[in-house]
């Protein structure tokens, strides 16, 4: 046994151990976050980057940082509680189930491979690739399987194996297989291999701590082995064993795993004690006092990026960010975990105020502060100063100042007659002059006078949040920019000299001179020159990628990075990559589990030591130590995920016979999709674990975009109505210090072409084309045949309606001449009337010259019209009406004539005897239906009703006398009535029901179309 590791032992069994009086930088996830189960037994980072996560009962969980995805027995898997996860050299995943044997991964399913029935019934405990590339299986009481490819062999106790349940592998440089079992170490010597199987065994007689070894780890610098017993740990130097039962004083008792992180700390997983983690010089204890979810300790691992992964008994998963952050809260003393003011003293002692009190912290212990009776209620401490002779100045409840000489708090306010302002920061120059910063301007309080300045004295607000001296001036932080005075005028910078925000929440000051300020729209930087005067400012906020921009202070670490405390946890920003190439990088801190991140308090920083600070926070305060905060920057691993048409997920059966499949994840085909209006929508994502929100994308498809999209943590790209053609879409990401180039991933694809656009139609095109110019000859040969006919035909056409417009103009010049001749008639008939020698003979000469002007009127419509064979009925009767009327009209007598006629035409056959009629029956009427009366109504209505015409003549005089039928039957009148309704084909009826109700004529007849018009 070597020195050096007798030197080890000695520090594990007396180091006392640190942990109990810290909160350690832990993130859980159990079924709140998405995990299937609590009880999870092994983890994985497999070579994408995701993390495995084998639950007892939940099934296997994938995970991104973000979302978990399982996979159950509906995936292919035999039962849902896994024991291993195990990625081989050739990037295939096994996964060991519930005495079912153990599955590989194909495709996005699980097949169990090996058909041997002790195997598939067997609870496998462990896998692992040797450098022969055999797979070796350790299970539960059934031995070692191994797989060389095609066969399966077995090595029991039978071939000399210490015990049948095994629980580990571990392969050696020189080729030795070291086995952990139930009843100790088997060891399978190289040579034995080829041999003959030989084992040589080790229990707990040969220095074993426990009987049963769990796992088996190399120490990463002495080169020794550990293991994980059922009784602690045990080492092994080459040559013996020692044994390790307890660290610090605790017991150890079952401990299931040990991993060697990148940095040389063993970790140890207990069964009920928690973690420890040992390095060289110190030792730590992780519990559940520490912030650890469950004491109880599954499985152990170390992520890509150096997050060390717990898995608990039914407490979900631990991850352990490191030692950069650490809480101390209620469970390190304090009373309370809202931390609203920090100082440390000129003795190196550390003063916390908070809501509940005053504590001193020596770098071991917290110590309460008795607190003035009359604080019984409230006791929050809003402000720590110090004063050059030592003395405390404590802001209380109240706003009153009270002063500390290290015996007992008196009322400084009171003894310095100071108001109770409402106050936000206290600070203290070298000569012992008191800055108070209020709501109603600043306080300069200097050997017991006091000053006051606010915006009349030129601040620029009586709202002051801090003092801060630099470059011998007071630059003081207000609600409306930030002042600068010199001892004797204030001069101010607003947002009118470029600042973003006019709220200016705290200033620090980097190596170079210059300010940063805090503001309620994030930071600005004021570049200073060697005077002081502010020479450029600049501002960084939301575009930088701020979670929450209100900032709450700002500390400059050693390197020059800038840390911001918010509302929404805590960021570091890069000032020396600013400084190098423009672009300022922002690392976001949740440190939370509630919302986006931890809250901070105004004002409260304390920069303690070479390279740490002590942060305010609501849940505690937060040391922060840059030196031991992993920046890595190696590349991440960025996927497509998804892939959507109109809102739906592609069918790739329609594109690909298969689909590969890498881990489960689809490794999507180039394709081409149809033409169409569709909207594409491509999903991404990388696994980032730790700071998720750190993640920022940016995209652009080749064949539409130009240039890169704004950067953006959305996941998802969308594009709508693609114009047929190819596209590469490409998406890079950006975390912490890695740059864009580093993270990229790709998806080709096409829109098909209309077919209107592709080959064949074009070639469709031009075959038709030349068919329809050969087409085109033929016609025009054959029009211009057909145009010489039609020339012919036309001149003799020409010929035609010159004969038949000659013939038109005949016909118009004889229904001219009829309708003059009737004039004549009608004109002799009325030069008659007036030699007629008694009333009859005139009466009968005015009715035949009625009829006649009944004619006339038709033959001049006729005429007068385009068609020659029709007239215009509508027109024509009411021109009959107003001579019939004019010629039976007396002062004596007011006859009314209603008349509504529908608009038709009749052919001349019809309307002559229609017209005929229409004169003999309204002539009727005002002769005969009015007498001894005065006054009377005619209605005419003349409908076309379908196919059919019908006239009704209607007067309310004094109607048909008894024996109208035997008196009036042989008249004129009624014949010329009976022989046109006769001609007309139609009926007609005359009734009256005398006693003055008029008298009613109906006559209905069939329309006969008129011949058609001469053509022009």
């Amino acid at each position: 046994m070597n020195f050096k590791r007798l030197f080890l032992i000695g520090v594990l069994l007396t180091l006392p151990l640190l942990g109990y009086a810290q909160r350690y930088n832990l993130q859980i996830y159990s079924v709140n976050k998405g995990l299937p189960h609590s009880q999870v037994h092994s983890l994985l980072q497999t070579s994408d980057g995701f993390l495995w996560a084998g639950t007892y009962g939940g099934g296997l969980a994938k995970f991104d940082g973000r979302d978990f995805t399982t996979y159950t027995i509906n995936d292919g898997l035999k039962d849902n509680s896994i024991e291993i996860i195990y990625e081989d050299s050739k990037e295939n995943l096994w996964v060991s189930t519930y005495r079912s044997g153990i599955a590989k991964m194909v495709g996005d399913q699980f097949v169990y491979p090996f058909n041997n029935s002790i195997l598939d019934t067997s609870e496998v405990y462990a896998v692992q690739e040797m450098s022969n590339g055999e797979l070796w299986i350790g299970t539960y009481r059934g031995g070692v399987f191994i797989h060389d490819g095609s066969q399966l062999r077995r090595l029991t106790t039978e071939d000399g194996l210490k015990n049948n349940t095994v629980w580990d592998f571990w392969e050696a440089e020189n080729g030795n297989i070291w086995i952990a079992t139930d009843g100790g170490l088997s060891v399978l010597e190289k040579d034995d291999l080829v041999e003959g199987t030989e084992f040589k065994n080790y229990t707990v007689d040969d220095g074993l701590s426990g009987e049963s070894i769990y796992r088996i780890v190399p120490h990463p610098e002495d080169g020794g082995l550990w293991f994980a017993s059922s009784n602690g740990i045990t080492t092994w130097d080459g040559s013996s064993f020692s044994a390790i039962t307890e660290i610090g004083g605790v017991e150890l008792d079952y401990v299931y795993d040990l991993i060697a992180d990148s940095d040389g700390n063993m970790w140890i997983g207990t069964y009920a004690d928690g973690v420890f983690v040992h390095s060289d010089s110190t030792s730590r204890h992780i519990t559940k006092e520490n912030g650890l979810s469950s004491n109880h300790i599954y499985d152990l691992y170390e992520g890509h990026d150096g997050n060390i992964w717990i898995a608990t008994d039914g407490a979900g998963i631990n991850r352990y960010g490191g030692e950069g952050f650490t809480f101390y809260g209620t469970e390190s003393g304090l009373n309370s975990p809202k931390i609203y003011s920090l100082l440390e003293d000129s003795r190196g002692t550390i003063w916390t105020g908070t809501s509940n009190g005053i504590f001193s912290f020596d770098g071991e212990t917290f110590n309460e502060l008795p607190f003035p009776d009359r604080y019984e209620n409230s006791k929050e401490v809003w402000d720590i100063a110090e004063l050059p002779n030592g003395e405390l100045l404590f802001l209380m409840p109240d706003n009153a100042i009270y002063k500390y000489d290290g015996q007992e708090l008196t009322n400084y306010s009171e003894g310095e007659n100071l108001d109770l302002w409402f106050t936000y920061d206290l600070y203290v120059d070298q000569d012992s002059t008191i800055w108070i910063s209020t709501d109603e301007g600043l306080f300069q309080q200097k050997e017991g006078e006091t000053t006051h300045y606010d915006r009349i004295d030129g601040l620029a607000s009586s709202i002051v949040y801090q003092v801060y001296k630099h470059k011998g001036y007071l630059w003081i932080a207000t609600y409306n920019g930030i002042s600068r005075y010199d001892g004797t005028e204030f001069k101010n910078y607003t947002t009118a000299d470029g600042i973003a925000h006019r709220e200016i929440t705290y200033i620090t000051s980097d190596r170079k001179g210059n300010l940063w300020l805090g503001t309620a729209g994030g930071i600005t930087l004021m570049e200073l020159d060697e005077n002081g005067d502010v020479t450029a400012i600049e501002n960084f906020g939301q575009e930088t990628g701020m979670e929450l921009v209100t900032t709450q202070y700002l500390w400059f670490d050693k390197s020059g990075m800038l840390w911001q405390g918010t509302n929404g946890g805590i960021h570091r920003l890069d000032v020396p990559g600013y400084w190098e190439n423009g672009d300022m990088n922002l690392m976001h801190y949740q440190l939370s589990a509630q919302g986006i991140g931890i809250e901070t308090n105004q004002g409260v920083v304390l920069p303690v030591g070479d390279n740490r600070a002590l942060f305010g926070t609501m849940e505690g305060v937060l040391e922060v130590e840059p030196d031991k905060i992993e920046q890595r920057s190696e590349s991440l691993s960025l996927y497509i995920s998804n892939i959507k048409r109109n809102s739906q997920d592609v069918d790739w059966q329609e594109y690909t016979d298969s689909l590969a499949y890498k881990f489960g994840r689809p490794l999507f085909p180039s394709v081409t999709f149809p033409f169409g209006q569709h909207t594409y929508s491509l999903s991404y994502t990388a696994p980032v674990f730790g700071n998720a929100s750190n993640k920022i994308y940016r995209y652009k498809l080749e064949g539409f975009d130009e240039s890169w999209s704004e950067p953006t943590s959305s996941e998802t790209a969308i594009f709508t109505n693609l114009d047929p053609g190819n596209y590469n879409f490409i998406v890079q990401m950006k975390s912490g210090n890695s740059e864009w180039k580093d993270n990229e991933a790709q998806f080709e694809f096409a829109v098909a072409y209309p077919f209107w656009q592709t080959y064949w139609f074009y070639g469709l095109v031009g075959i038709s084309l030349i068919g329809l110019i050969y087409g085109y000859i033929k016609f025009r040969v054959g029009m211009l045949e057909k145009q010489r006919l039609q020339e012919q035909v036309d001149e003799q056409t020409k010929d035609l309606q010159e004969a038949l417009a000659e013939k038109e103009v005949l016909i118009k010049e004889i229904h001219h001449r009829v309708k003059n001749n009737l004039a004549v008639i009608s004109g002799l008939l009325e030069l008659q009337m007036g030699y007629a020698d008694n009333s009859f003979v005139s009466r009968v000469l005015s009715e035949s010259q009625r009829r006649v002007q009944s004619i006339s009127m038709i033959h001049e419509k006729l005429y007068q019209n385009e068609r020659l064979a029709e007239i215009d009925f509508e027109k024509y009767v009411h021109e009959l009406i107003n001579i019939i009327a004019y010629s039976f009209s007396s002062p004596d007598k007011d006859i009314n004539i209603d008349i509504e006629i529908d608009d038709f035409k009749l052919g001349v056959d019809q309307g002559i005897p229609c017209g005929l009629i229409l004169n003999e029956v309204v002539s009727n009427a005002f002769e005969h239906a009015f007498k001894g009366r005065k006054e009377g109504t005619i209605k005419i209505r003349m409908n076309e009703i379908g196919k059919k015409v019908r006239l009704i003549i209607k007067d309310d005089g004094k109607g048909l006398p008894e024996n109208f039928e035997n008196i009036e039957r042989d008249s004129l009148g009624v014949t010329l009535v009976e022989t046109l309704s006769q001609q007309l084909q139609g009926e007609y009826e005359m009734t009256s029901n005398g006693d003055g109700q008029g008298t009613r004529f109906s006559l209905e007849f069939e329309k006969e179309e008129a011949p058609l018009k001469v053509p022009s």
